[in-house]
């Protein structure tokens, strides 16, 4: 079942990195522990020799917030390079990492609100939802809020109050990692540097990337909304052109159709994820937002997230932005 009971914290940017996360690390330690034995198991094979050097790599190509990555190791007792693999588990994914990497996400205007953009979030760990917190970076008077779990220090979904929200969707790979910019790092960075909707676009779509991905942001103005489409140095930016402006897990562009391939053959159990089965659910959130009243609640359009199949067996966050008025709804997903 899903609950709208979220903890709630404030992550100060004016501390150096290894202070910001001291109130998450007293109060959930053990949350995070949990989250980290479970994804750990994925890649048990990996020596920690590896990991160690995976983590060296990452610091040395200049990789972000190796601090709080730090700080983070030390406080769970476990090694640097487990918890920068932990971080980096989206781009491990396009190495063959096993995953379910799903996400639907949409935009529509509401009269009275603005531009709202709606979310859920599918990750093929049972625990991620109950984990679930709603972080508060602050600096001085600037603040972004993130979606989030304790150790997770980049960001999958986040929201500037009154400028703009980004959310993340899994995208097919389109060749093999590298070392540059992670989707979840550039997400926060952008949050952290870009005041306005223009402004996120642009360093969204022009960034070297190390992997693929989907961003869909959403701005305040009525239309303000795309889907950025990304490959490791290429972009093609989709325009809210009809009432509604959805993504899944499949490219739509032209260009990068061939990267769909990816998609065709998946796990038994797993069809949701299918090229087939992303398709169907971006119509199905698409018919589902183009139907809802012009003039309706934030919890109202966050029903849109409960149609089979958006909502699945892996589906453990429901998210609802607001940005022009900084409104945000979240539900995570606990044991029955």
């Amino acid at each position: 079942m899903f609950v709208g009971d979220v903890p709630t914290y404030v992550i100060d940017l004016a501390n150096d990195e290894p202070r910001r996360w001291a109130e998450v690390i007293s109060r959930e330690k053990a949350v995070a522990g949990r989250l980290v034995q479970e994804a750990s198991k994925e890649f048990e094979r990996v020596p920690e020799l590896l990991r160690w050097i995976f983590a060296s790599l990452y610091q040395a190509f200049g990789g972000l917030y190796t601090g709080e990555i730090g700080l983070w190791a030390e406080a769970l007792n476990v090694s640097r390079g487990t918890v920068t693999i932990l971080n980096c588990a989206y781009e491990l994914s396009h190495v063959r990492w096993p995953k379910v990497f799903g996400c639907t996400a949409g935009v529509r205007w509401v009269d009275g609100l603005g531009m709202v953009h709606v979310r859920s979030l599918d990750w093929p760990l049972a625990s991620m939802g109950a984990a679930t917190r709603i972080f508060h970076f602050q600096r001085e008077k600037r603040e972004f809020i993130s979606v989030g779990v304790p150790g997770q220090v980049g960001v999958l979904s986040g929201m500037i109050p009154r400028a703009y929200s980004v959310t993340i969707n899994w995208a097919p790979p389109a060749s093999f990692p590298s070392f540059d910019f992670g989707p979840t790092f550039l997400l926060r960075d952008t949050l952290e540097t870009c005041d306005s909707y223009d402004a996120a676009v642009e360093k969204l779509a022009r960034t070297h990337l190390s992997t693929s991905v989907f961003f869909t942001v959403c701005g305040t103005k009525e239309g303000q909304s795309c889907v950025i489409e990304r490959t490791q140095t290429k972009a093609a930016v989709r325009q809210m052109t009809g009432p509604a402006l959805v993504q899944t897990n499949h490219h739509v562009a032209d260009k990068f159709a061939k990267n769909n391939e990816e998609l065709r053959e998946v796990k038994e159990g797993e069809e949701v994820f299918s090229l087939d089965g992303s398709v169907r659910r971006a119509d199905i959130l698409n018919n589902a937002l183009a139907e809802i009243p012009s003039r309706c609640t934030l919890d109202e359009l966050a029903h849109t997230l409960n149609f089979p199949t958006v909502l699945n067996t892996f589906t453990c966050q429901q998210i609802v932005f607001c940005p022009r008025t900084g409104d945000v709804k979240v539900w995570r997903r606990v044991p029955d």
